[in-house]
């Protein structure tokens, strides 16, 4: 596992949580709850020092199926690395959403959005957009307001955001 990786709780993590089936120990359910899909695995595991896990906790909760990955390191980091294989779908995401949210940088923004734009042209992948986000909806709802901008901020965020 990657430190810069994020993790997201599957169904069945869900499922655990509530119906608590499986007797997990009461360290690899805090662990589990730490799992919120918005921390990498290098922040959940320093909080988890204080329950004594490590990386193998973590593995061990993904192969039982109760977390997966959300989003991979960031491109910064990918960078010293080879390049990573991205599905299909994710790419047909990241293109969606790249032009979804630059057509509303012309559109809504015009020459205000202008470092927004340079620093959506950087982004490489769903991570990129993903933390590009909050961002460009401060920009947006500051701009035309929540009513214009919850729509197209909905779309985004489920073409960046949603699990395949």
């Amino acid at each position: 596992m990657d430190p810069g990786e994020i993790y997201a709780k599957t169904e069945e993590g869900l499922r655990e949580l509530k119906e608590r089936k499986r007797g997990l120990p009461i360290t690899l359910r805090g662990l589990l709850i730490m799992v919120d899909g918005t921390r990498t695995v290098a922040e959940i595991l320093q909080r988890a020092r204080a329950l004594h896990l490590d990386k193998s906790a973590l593995a061990e909760l993904e192969n039982a199926g109760l977390i997966s990955k959300r989003f991979g390191a960031p491109s910064a980091q990918e960078a010293d690395r080879s390049t990573v294989p991205r599905s299909e779908s994710e790419v047909k995401r990241f293109i969606a959403a790249n032009q979804k949210m630059s057509d509303a940088i012309h559109r809504h923004l015009g020459f205000r959005g202008y470092l927004m734009m340079l620093r959506l042209q950087r982004a490489e992948n769903l991570r990129d957009l993903h933390d590009l986000l909050p961002d460009f909806a401060q920009a947006l709802v500051k701009r035309v307001g929540t009513d214009v901008a919850s729509p197209i901020l909905a779309e985004l965020e489920n073409l960046i955001v949603r699990a395949d």
